[in-house]
């Protein structure tokens, strides 16, 4: 029942920050063609390279969000290793009534402070040079899938928090789908 009302306040409140309404550029910083990243915090871990593959390691784009999302990162881990931890996933839609700019989707915290490595962070991360692959699966919450638009620019970030204080973060910009065409 209380999923049922999120959903119905999910869904009131999204057409005011969701697609390209009274705005122009229906995909902003070309991510009509490439996505675009950055780390978002300070961290013992920089970020080399994100790319957004398939489930058997070719390269895709438009990400598809009604199947898990996988992502190749390239990493040194200056820090100790990450054998545990929490991450946060933030979520914003491009465009809305009030002109051309990054909207929140609400999730009512349904994507904070999960387990890392059993939602989609390979653990461990060890120190050094590597590639990682980590996965996000929107599919375990069908609540946020059902209010995404279908081929719309989204923004997602996340934070990897360890229980020592260390978090590295991650924000992409793309362009999703929902189903694969």
């Amino acid at each position: 029942m209380l999923q049922k009302i999120i959903l119905l306040l999910i869904l009131a409140l999204f057409p005011l920050s969701s697609y390209g309404i009274g705005c122009e550029e229906e995909f902003p910083g070309d991510t009509d063609r490439k996505l675009n990243w950055f780390p978002s915090c300070s961290s013992k871990i920089i970020i080399h390279s994100v790319k957004p593959i398939d489930e058997y390691g070719r390269p895709e784009y438009p990400v598809h969000v009604d199947v898990p999302l996988h992502i190749r990162v390239n990493l040194t881990n200056n820090g100790p290793v990450f054998t545990e931890g929490k991450v946060t996933t933030n979520l914003w839609s491009w465009g809305g009534w009030f002109g051309c700019d990054w909207h929140t989707v609400l999730t009512f915290g349904i994507l904070s402070n999960l387990d890392a490595c059993t939602n989609g962070i390979p653990c461990p991360i060890k120190r050094g040079n590597q590639e990682i692959i980590i996965v996000m699966d929107f599919t375990k919450w069908q609540t946020i899938i059902a209010i995404l638009g279908n081929d719309a620019a989204y923004q997602i970030e996340q934070i990897i928090s360890a229980p020592n204080g260390d978090s590295f973060c991650i924000t992409v910009q793309a362009r999703a789908r929902k189903e694969r065409w």
